[in-house]
Order: C-alpha cells, then structure tokens, then sequence
C-alpha cells in the first residue's frame, strides 16, 4: 500500500516545516504550498527522496490549493490529509488598520483554511476516503491581545469552522479538528521580538504567560498535529486542541510566587 498523503500549507518555515518533517519521518507523503518559492526548492532538495513534493502559491487563492490535491493525486494516488497552517501574524492599532492589511489578513487567516477544507472535503468525498484535516488556530483564538483584533477575530473564524466541518461531514468519516499554539519560537514571532522597544521584556511576559513558564518550539506542535491525524484519534473530531503551556488556562499574566 502506498504512503499515506497529506498537503500541508505555510510548510517552508516554523510550524509547517516542523509538521512536514514530522510527518515525512513517519511514512507520510507530503505536498508542501508555499509563496515562498525559493524556499520550497530549497526544501525539496534538502528532503529528496523522502516523498516531498512542493506547489509554489498564494494560498488565498483557490487554485493553489486545487493544485496542490491534484498534485498529491498525481505524485502519490491519493489525498488522506489536509493541514491549515499557513498565516500572517498582523499586529498594530485597530483605529488605524486598513482595508488591504485588513483583507490580507483575513484572507491568509481564514480564507484560505476555508477554501482548504473546501478543497479536502471534495477530494475526499470524491475518493470516498475518510479523510483528517488539522486546522492551525491560536490562542488568539480564545483570549484578546491589544493591538491584534484583526488576528484575533480571524482564528476565532477558525475554531468555528473546525466545529462546523465536523458537524457536517462526520457522519462521512471525515475528521477536522485544530490545534492552537501559545506563544511558539518561529520566524515570524522573530520578526515581532525584533520590532519590540523591549525585546527581553516582551519575551518574559511571553514565558510568564504560561504557568509552565515557558515559550513553545513549533516541533512541540508538530507532535500534536501528528497526533490528530494518526488512528489513535480515530475519534477525535471537531476539537480545538491547546498547544500552549498552560496559556490559555490563565486569565491574566500574574507574577511567580515569591
């Protein structure tokens, strides 16, 4: 039997890379989207041989992602997963956000996992597969951060549309569910440490959201999106799964006991 095969979006860096290494280094094939073209071929070449295929594009865009199921059909014979993971982390006041940064980010944050789940949904009916797709939402998701509305109300689209796939397409045997990470290291909340006035102050407050006091790496979320696409949870649908040290269980950052 062949190789079970996924596509999986945002894959060049942070938590895609994690979930497709993770992924690959457990048998699975993988059809890794990205804007990032350079960077897919990069990917490609580092894992040759090892069942990657790239599919350069905009995932706000639904031909990208037709392409990307028709890939993994062509290369592999067959479609089994689907991971939401691509996003734009968009921070600034909301008085003065504006339409284009607005509709970019709604379109990378919620869009795109919508069409995606579109596109899974009718391959695997299609196909008659009973198909797993993991949607990366947040912990943006469930608590509000100043200065990240926009964000925040496009992750919290994603828990609700994880919710609805189920509701709609269980009973077909397909699975969604999703996975919302904590404060995680990647490029992109680099590139938010690097725009801080106090980069050391805004990372302590990061590990002193957690009570665990610690700050996540994306192969801590790897694991658990493995995890909802394995067998072992066969039954485990409609659900938001926290990745996040404790976060979201805290309502307020409060000081370590003395």
């Amino acid at each position: 039997m062949s190789a079970p095969a996924v596509v999986i979006t945002g894959a060049v860096a942070g938590i895609g890379r994690a979930i497709a290494l993770r992924l690959l280094a457990a048998g699975w094939a993988v059809v890794a989207v990205d804007l990032d073209a350079d960077g897919l071929a990069a990917l490609e070449r580092e894992q040759a041989g090892a069942g990657l295929v790239g599919v350069a594009g905009d995932v706000a865009e639904p031909w990208t992602l037709e392409r990307a199921a028709a890939v993994a059909r062509e290369r592999f014979g067959r479609l089994d997963a689907w991971v939401n993971n691509a996003g734009v982390p968009t921070e600034g006041p909301f008085e003065q956000e504006t339409l284009e940064r607005l509709d970019r980010t709604l379109a990378v944050n919620l869009r795109a996992p919508l069409l995606g789940c579109q596109v899974a949904v009718k391959a695997f009916l299609e196909s008659g597969t009973a198909g797993a797709i993991v949607n990366v939402s947040s912990i943006h998701a469930r608590a509000g951060f100043p200065g990240w509305i926009a964000y925040d109300a496009a992750k919290g689209g994603i828990d609700a549309l994880t919710r609805s796939v189920c509701v709609e397409f269980g009973a077909r045997g397909i699975r969604c569910n999703a996975v919302a990470p904590g404060a995680v290291l990647t490029a992109a909340t680099g590139r938010v440490l690097a725009a801080a006035e106090d980069r050391e102050a805004l990372q302590r407050q990061w590990r002193e959201l957690s009570p665990m006091g610690v700050v996540l790496t994306p192969d801590d979320v790897a694991a658990a999106v493995a995890y909802l696409l394995s067998a072992d949870a066969r039954f485990v649908n409609g659900h938001v799964l926290a990745v996040d040290a404790g976060m979201a269980a805290r309502c307020v950052a409060l000081p370590p006991p003395r």
